[in-house]
């Protein structure tokens, strides 16, 4: 089994400690950070070893500014853009973005320091590393003064904060991973025996997991995000993150040292790669639980970050040594594998993908070339105005004569109520009393033929108001005014083409 990865290249650069390991999209790039700044290869570039430096990144290794304590990669497919993200342990935050052109990596933003306090970046973590044309990305950082922050990072390259929170005064976020569905985050003390779950919107504790490991030093997320492995200060453990539940334990030696190794999930989560302080990195069988073959580092010593990459044929591993003021190449080993067993891994990540574009958002100047997407609000919204449809449907099917009854009658108050309120001499029903002067709406509805010069039929109708007096109703006199409207035969008065008279008399007691 100790054949199965050889060494493939040796990486040179860094000086002093790495702190971390990260592979970009396909992996094009590798970098390593830490104690020496930033140093990144170009692996498509099979022929040299040299690393791509980063304009104003100085070798300062007692500058907290120019430590860098944590680092990812996002690549945006719509413009072919690898943008490699960072964390200084004085608490910035720089994006670099990789010019094609040039061939180099030019600054796109820069997040200082809340506050300008010291504030080290425990952790970094991005919702996806390879982003779709007409989606975002998303970037969680957590930093040793127990905030929690979110971004949104666009195509175009437009940097947003979406939140930041305070956790409480006894957790401290070493680690901070986003949910690859629910883009939610989970946070992972070093201390505490707690994992607490955010919301990706707000921040909002949505919820709070225990008894989780007392001592969580480096944890990995599966892709499926119901599962992680943790260094607890011993052995690498597997967790289902649901309950709790302990899957799997990874034996490994005691530690030389109290710093916390990393751990990876590798080869489409079948193995996971830890690191050491004994001059190695392991790699365990998830299902055996047994160590499959040891990664020896040249230099020995303190070998803790590690960091995986899964491509067509191949998987990758980088380690590298962490030992302060000492040299700390990078060794990339390889591990080929047959084309079934390689078509097979690459179907079950594109699986993981297609179920994590499910909910995943949108930018409104993107047009999404395949296919569309509907938010949940958009839905929502669909959803009420699909019910009142139905329920306004099932009423007018269960009471078919009296709505359009109603309906009428609405209509004729209406416009009986906007014709008296013409009037100058107009007083709502209400301020009539009988001590004042009435008002009496007479109608007269008359049928009508187009060829008869003279009405044919007479419909009279007189609306007096209740409260006016007997001596009042013997006053009305039949004088009418006709308003002469063409009407069609056949029709009768409720037509709204027939001749309609309104007389209105003023009286008093």
């Amino acid at each position: 089994m100790d054949s199965d990865y050889h060494q493939l290249s040796r990486l040179t650069g860094p000086r002093d400690a790495v702190l971390s390991l990260a592979f970009s999209a396909k992996a094009k790039f590798l970098s390593a950070a830490g104690y020496s700044g930033v140093f990144v290869w170009d692996l498509s570039n099979s022929t040299t070893s040299v690393s791509t430096p980063l304009p104003h990144m100085l070798f300062a290794p007692q500058n907290p500014r120019y430590v860098i304590t944590a680092s990812a990669w996002i690549y945006f497919q719509k413009t072919k853009r690898h943008v490699l993200i960072i964390g200084s342990m004085r608490g910035d935050i720089l994006l670099w973005e990789w010019t094609e052109q040039t061939k180099s990596f030019n600054l796109l933003y820069r997040v200082t320091p809340i506050d300008d306090s010291p504030d080290e970046i425990l952790s970094i973590d991005i919702h996806e590393q390879d982003v779709a044309s007409g989606r975002i990305g998303r970037v969680v950082a957590s930093t040793s003064n127990r905030l929690v922050s979110v971004w949104t990072l666009t195509s175009s390259g437009e940097f947003s904060k979406v939140f930041t929170v305070t956790l409480d005064d006894n957790l401290k976020p070493k680690t901070v991973r986003m949910c690859k569905t629910t883009r939610d985050i989970f946070v992972f003390p070093l201390y505490g025996g707690e994992i607490i779950r955010l919301d990706y919107k707000t921040g909002a504790v949505k919820s709070r997991k225990s008894p989780a490991p007392g001592r969580m030093g480096s944890v990995a997320l599966n892709r499926g995000s119901d599962r992680f492995v943790a260094y607890t200060g011993k052995n690498f453990q597997l967790y289902r993150l649901g309950n709790l539940e302990i899957l799997k334990n990874f034996t490994a030696e005691a530690p030389a040292v109290l710093y916390p190794k990393q751990v990876v999930f590798g080869e489409s989560e079948r193995v996971i790669v830890g690191g050491t302080d004994r001059g190695c990195a392991l790699v365990y069988d998830v299902e055996s639980e047994r160590v499959i073959q040891t990664l020896r580092y040249p230099a020995g010593s303190l070998v803790q970050p590690v960091s995986t990459c899964t491509l067509p044929g191949r998987h990758l591993v980088a380690i590298a040594g962490s030992t302060q003021e000492q040299p700390s190449d990078v060794i990339l080993f390889e591990k080929l594998v047959p084309q079934g067993a390689s078509q097979a891994s690459l179907s079950f990540l594109e699986d993981l993908d297609a179920m994590n574009s499910l909910d995943a958002p949108t930018h409104n100047d993107v047009p999404v070339l395949i296919g569309f997407y509907i938010s949940k609000r958009v839905w929502k919204r669909m959803w009420i105005i699909s019910s009142l449809l139905c329920l306004c449907m099932a009423l007018y099917l269960a009471v078919p004569n009296s709505l359009p009854r109603i309906a009428v009658g609405f209509w004729r108050s209406a416009s009986h109520l906007a014709t008296e309120s013409k009037q100058p001499n107009y007083k709502p029903p209400s301020v009539l009393n009988s001590q004042a002067p009435y008002v009496i709406q007479t109608t007269v509805y008359v049928e009508r033929s187009a060829l008869e010069p003279t009405p044919s039929t007479v419909h009279k109708k007189v609306y007096i108001e209740k409260s006016v007096p007997d001596t009042v109703q013997k006053k009305i006199s039949a004088e009418a005014t006709y308003k002469d409207r063409t009407g069609r035969k056949g029709q009768t008065h409720d037509n709204q083409n027939g001749l309609q008279e309104s007389v209105r008399k003023v009286g008093g007691a």
